[in-house]
């Protein structure tokens, strides 16, 4: 039984998709019987909603900083602590004083530059690759991250671990989502409001196909720091004031809330440029919707969508979302138990222990 200590902050900041992640892994390892887990947070009462398992225990970081909690606060947690591992995402304390896990999700941030300010990738570069030397398991959660992983901070492909996201089957909800919102039917749009999501070219297509006769438009995301809000307001500028009736923007949405409205939507489309995983299009595909999604970066092994886009080919976007609409043999239960049997904590959470095991022999 291993002694794991996670540093959960960023359950205080909204669920997102490193959230997801520790939520997905963390529940099936915990279940497993397998682990004894302490979570890390200032926000203890959201933790127990996430984790209500007796085996669990919450801490809060030592300092409020969030520097000083990584530079100090965690080196005399976990030496008091009698853990045998510790779990970040991205980067790790300077201080060690127990086997360190860390998660690389992405490193996005050298191959696509122009989506990233130029101190934060100097920054991060230099801190993720710090981390991986430092750590004693790496993981990431695709082949792709792996493979830029191992290039970019010359670490052994065989030292990296994969750890997949992975989705939950939800049931059918009974939230009316047009009814409370006032929506015709509609396509939708599930992200943070960042460049690289390439909302404007969703917004692009409707509008050129004249989607706005018989289609709502729905963006669903996070608008909180500077950049969200900057590229929200961008997306704002393009909008014709006309059609703004049609065009709905949606944040802080629950998660029954999220399935139904993946539930009731007549099409997801998914237009990002780069993704070191992409989890929306997975959540849309289990609760029965249609998918259109990005065939780049990680999406590459989504290939059980049937309709798939290159999104640096607006025409391409375009072509392919008139089709899906117009799909009326689209195979729901194929491609929601294609992504079940690929995509599951369970097995995510297998592969986390035999990586531990394998660290430990």
């Amino acid at each position: 039984m291993q002694n794991i200590l996670v540093d959960a902050y960023v359950f205080n900041c909204g669920f997102q998709g490193i959230s997801t992640y520790i939520y997905g892994l963390y529940t099936a390892l915990i279940n497993s019987g397998n682990v004894n887990v302490t979570f890390c947070a200032s926000g203890h009462k959201e933790l127990r909603i996430y984790f209500p398992q007796s085996n669990v225990r919450f801490i809060k970081p030592i300092f409020k900083s969030r520097m000083l909690q990584m530079l100090l606060g965690y080196t005399l947690q976990i030496k008091n602590g009698n853990y045998d591992f510790a779990h970040f995402q991205y980067y790790v304390p300077p201080i060690k004083k127990c086997r360190y896990i860390v998660t690389i999700h992405d490193i996005l941030f050298i191959y696509f530059k122009k989506y990233f300010p130029p101190f934060q990738r100097l920054l991060y570069k230099f801190l993720f690759k710090y981390s991986a030397k430092k750590s004693d398991v790496i993981l990431t959660v695709s082949t792709y991250s792996k493979n830029h992983i191992s290039k970019e901070f010359s670490v052994a492909e065989n030292k990296i671990g994969i750890t997949p996201n992975a989705v939950m089957e939800s049931p059918l909800m009974d939230i009316d989502v047009k009814k409370k919102h006032s929506l015709r039917n509609y396509i939708h749009f599930v992200s943070r409001f960042e460049k690289r999501k390439n909302h404007i070219s969703l917004l692009k297509a409707y509008l050129k196909l004249k989607l706005y006769e018989n289609y709502d438009l729905v963006f669903i995301g996070r608008i909180k720091d500077k950049s969200e809000r900057k590229c929200y307001e961008e997306l704002l500028k393009a909008m014709p004031k006309q059609f703004s009736q049609h065009i709905h923007f949606f944040q802080d949405v629950s998660n029954a809330e999220l399935n139904a409205f993946y539930q009731q939507s007549s099409c997801f489309v998914y237009p990002s440029y780069a993704e070191g995983f992409g989890i929306p299009p997975l959540e849309a595909g289990i609760n029965g919707c249609k998918v259109l999604c990005s065939n780049q970066t990680a999406m590459t092994n989504f290939d059980f969508f049937k309709h798939q886009f290159n999104p640096n080919k607006p025409d391409e976007l375009e072509q392919k979302l008139v089709e899906i609409i117009a799909d009326e043999n689209y195979p729901f239960e194929e491609i929601k138990q294609s992504i079940l049997k690929k995509y599951n904590w369970d097995k995510t959470a297998e592969n986390f222990l035999n990586i531990l095991k394998n660290i430990l022999v």
